[in-house]
């Protein structure tokens, strides 16, 4: 929830002229700010921030975060990203073409919430360069083999006289005798019965514990609390990511992100403090939901 803080482009006059700074994504609204001297420091125009911001109106709020020359300063070497309200980890990956592991790992996140102001680094920390060793020199060819001696003259084969020359031996045929050899027969080993064991019986204590610390998921909580899927989704998952203990800068807390006594506690207390609130301030929850869809507050 946040208090609207009406500006009129009309309440300030810009009588000098306003020299544009280099292209930004986003620009902090500072008291006195109009989108008209938003536009004209950044080189836009009022219809192109309100366009990029889903603004319906020319209202803007002190600290609040807005996205300037969005497009164009996402086609140039973007190394950094600063939250705005309504994102998440899967939301700026999609849009830098990068995956919500490599942002966690670039910025040491241990979990997906991240929270509006915050800056986010969208590429690897650069590593020192290794120096490329120098090339081992090659050794130098093996010597050429020695020169082939010239082979020896051949002499001629000497003629066996007919009383040198005797006729082969006889190779006499031998059989080995086949022995048989029959294995003793094994005998049959049968492990003696394994007897059965049952424990004792254990005795269980049970003891009942409070909803807020065991009752499962900060998510089972909420449901069972009362709240919706469509909550859920809408405004719990945009505003502080399903963490009940989420505390922006601004001073916002809880699931919903409030300034108000509901913005803490358990989560049951918290989720009908939040149904308390939509019913309260827009009528219904569907309104709530309905408001916070097109305004990407509540």
């Amino acid at each position: 929830m946040k208090k609207l803080l009406a500006v009129s482009t009309a309440a300030i006059a810009v009588t000098t002229g306003v020299t544009a700074t280099a292209d930004a994504a986003t620009h902090t609204v500072k008291s006195g700010d109009t989108l008209h001297s938003i536009s004209q420091q950044y080189g836009t125009s009022v219809s192109a921030i309100k366009a990029e911001n889903g603004l319906k109106s020319n209202l803007i709020l002190p600290n609040q975060v807005i996205k300037v020359n969005e497009a164009k300063a996402a086609t140039e070497s973007t190394t950094e990203y600063t939250v705005v309200s309504g994102d998440t980890l899967g939301k700026i990956a999609s849009k830098y073409d990068v995956t919500v592991s490599q942002l966690k790992a670039w910025n040491n996140l241990s979990s997906d919430l991240i929270i509006v102001g915050q800056t986010l680094s969208l590429q690897a920390p650069a590593q020192s360069a290794v120096p490329a060793q120098a090339p081992v020199a090659q050794q130098a060819p093996a010597q050429a083999p020695a020169a082939q001696q010239a082979p020896a003259a051949q002499q001629a084969p000497v003629q066996q006289t007919k009383e040198q020359v005797a006729a082969p031996a006889q190779q006499q045929s031998y059989q080995a005798p086949v022995q048989s050899y029959k294995a003793p027969a094994q005998q049959a080993y049968k492990a003696p019965a394994q007897q059965s064991y049952q424990a004792p019986a254990q005795r269980v204590r049970t003891t009942q514990t409070s909803t807020a610390s065991t009752g499962g998921s900060t998510k089972a909580q909420f449901l069972a609390a009362g709240g919706t899927e469509a909550m859920w989704n809408t405004i719990v998952l945009p505003e502080s990511s399903g963490n009940p203990n989420a505390v922006n800068p601004a001073g916002y807390r809880g699931l919903g992100q409030t300034k108000e006594s509901w913005g803490t506690g358990s989560v049951e207390q918290q989720t009908k403090g939040m149904l308390n609130y939509a019913k309260q301030r827009y009528g219904s929850v569907d309104a709530a939901l309905s408001f916070r869809s097109q305004n990407n507050w509540w």
